[in-house]
């Protein structure tokens, strides 16, 4: 069966007599947008049952210069077959004396980039939610279960086709270039689509422009166009002449220097939580990354959105993180009410002229979802790999052979044991920094409503750290990393706030 075919027997189709008396016969009061394809009007559409009308949206299609019959077939059975709370609701359409129309439940607020810069409308803990309304939306949309055999790759994700309802929830909107992609086991998921390169300049993926190959890490980074459009509070390209005319250049230039407070509207940033902020600004910056295969995915993103906005309400309280920050920052929550299992930790000495100093080289949390499924963080440490002897060259002392032995330890939890207080020691480099400007986690005791687990030496110690909680208050870990285990703190849950 044709689209046409299936299109004519729709149950779906609104007869035009319907879409002229909503629209009280296209009335210039009633138009509320209006496009190269075609114009948008607001409506009631009677109900043939007695219930209360409908306020809807009409997209009236210019067939000439708009969408033609294949994008309005393929936005109809779209819809009809995938419904998400963030994805907008099609009431119906019309296909009748050339006249094409697509009907949807009308929003209150209408698009997303209506209020980019309009801080006094939607504060930062607002556009963190309307950010993960949309993650949520498009996670949907690339079947991240899998269950569904397929996905749509919806190709033009940007502000204006978010759209945000009377509680400011956000809607995906405009399916009108969408391809569905198939996910297998053949294809490890993956789904990848060759096609003419088709979007907005300033959301368009440049490798998918340059080589017309479509996958879902597109959408990725059109959405991390969306998500750096909410930060700065202008469009992905405005009309100036400088190194602020396209958005995602001006953005990395700001963030790789360190100075992504130049980007952010000023009574915003007055608004941020800084760890807010950062995990934020990281998830974004990750989405437009040159290499497609370095793009989180949808799920990686919802779950980073969520941590922002926890931070930003205070539903989490970080601890002090013990230990150093010189290494790269990391966070992991337990999202979805996962539950801590495991604990896995690497650590030994590192040996030097017969000189021992004890430290941990690498921490991994594992949870377990409520249908016993696990999930595993990644590795927080040896980001060197494997290291068993090496060499270094402090500018005090020349180079010096380093032998590092390890063991592995593995604190595996009961099903109704939980981790309620945290302690241990943080040692010196004592042999080769004599200034102890290096320190490092030496060892660490989880306590839990059943026993202890220690791990590690507390060897040359600089300082110790202790921290206890209730029962069902850890919420996760963070802390600093690099070849070694150079921090940790804790995540606390705040009774007080909610998402």
């Amino acid at each position: 069966m044709t689209d046409s075919q299936k299109l004519a027997r729709n149950p779906l189709k609104i007869r035009l007599e319907e879409i002229k008396l909503a629209t009280n016969n296209f009335a210039v009061n009633n138009l509320i947008g209006q496009g190269g394809f075609g114009r948008v009007y607001k409506g009631q559409l009677k109900s043939s049952s007695g219930e209360t009308d409908t306020d809807v949206a009409i997209k009236m299609l210019d067939v000439k210069y708009g969408q033609g019959q294949h994008e309005f077939g393929t936005e109809i059975l779209l819809l009809a077959n995938y419904k998400h709370n963030n994805i907008v609701s099609l009431v119906g359409f019309c296909d009748e004396e050339g006249k094409k129309a697509l009907v949807y439940k009308h929003e209150a607020h209408g698009s997303l980039d209506m209020y980019l810069a309009k801080t006094d409308l939607i504060s930062w803990e607002q556009r963190l939610r309307i950010c993960l309304g949309a993650a949520h939306g498009l996670e949907y949309l690339h079947g991240s279960d899998g269950a569904r055999g397929h996905r749509v790759i919806h190709r033009d994700i940007k502000s204006s086709n978010i759209l945000l309802d009377a509680n400011w929830e956000a809607k995906i909107s405009d399916f009108g270039l969408a391809k569905l992609g198939l996910t297998s086991q053949e294809t490890s998921g993956s789904s990848v689509i060759y096609t003419n390169a088709a979007g907005t300049l300033g959301y368009l993926d440049p490798q998918y422009q340059k080589t017309g190959i479509l996958t879902k890490e597109s959408d990725v980074f059109s959405f991390g166009m969306v998500m750096l459009e909410v930060l700065s509070g202008r469009l992905g390209i405005v009309d100036c002449h400088d190194e602020r005319r396209f958005l995602q250049e001006w953005a990395k230039t700001c963030y790789q220097a360190g100075e992504l407070d130049k980007l952010i509207i000023p009574d915003l940033l007055k608004q941020m939580n800084s760890l807010s902020l950062e995990k934020f600004s990281k998830i974004a910056f990750e989405c437009l990354n040159d290499d497609r295969k370095k793009r989180p995915t949808m799920t990686s993103v919802v779950h980073e959105l969520k941590g922002a906005l926890e931070f930003q309400i205070g539903q989490l309280v970080h601890t002090e993180m013990w230990g150093d920050t010189r290494g790269k920052p990391y966070s992991y929550l337990f999202i979805n009410n996962r539950k801590l299992r495991k604990i896995i930790i690497r650590h030994g000495e590192l040996i030097i002229h017969r000189h021992a100093d004890h430290c941990l080289h690498a921490i991994t949390f594992v949870v377990e979802d409520i249908n016993g499924s696990s999930y595993s963080s990644n590795q927080y440490g040896g980001d060197g790999g494997t290291i068993t002897n090496f060499t270094i060259d402090p500018p005090h002392l020349g180079k010096i052979h380093i032998d590092a032995k390890y063991e592995i330890s593995e604190i595996i939890l009961d099903v109704d044991e939980e981790v309620i207080g945290i302690s241990g020691t943080v040692g010196r480099w004592e042999i080769w920094d004599p200034l102890n400007h290096n320190r490092l986690i030496s060892s660490l005791c989880f306590k839990t409503n059943k026993k202890n687990y220690e791990v590690g030496v507390p060897r040359h110690i600089f300082s110790k750290f202790s921290e206890s909680w209730g029962v069902g208050s850890l919420a996760g870990f963070h802390g600093h990393y690099g070849y070694y285990l150079d921090g940790i703190g804790c995540c606390l849950k705040n009774s007080n706030a909610s998402i």
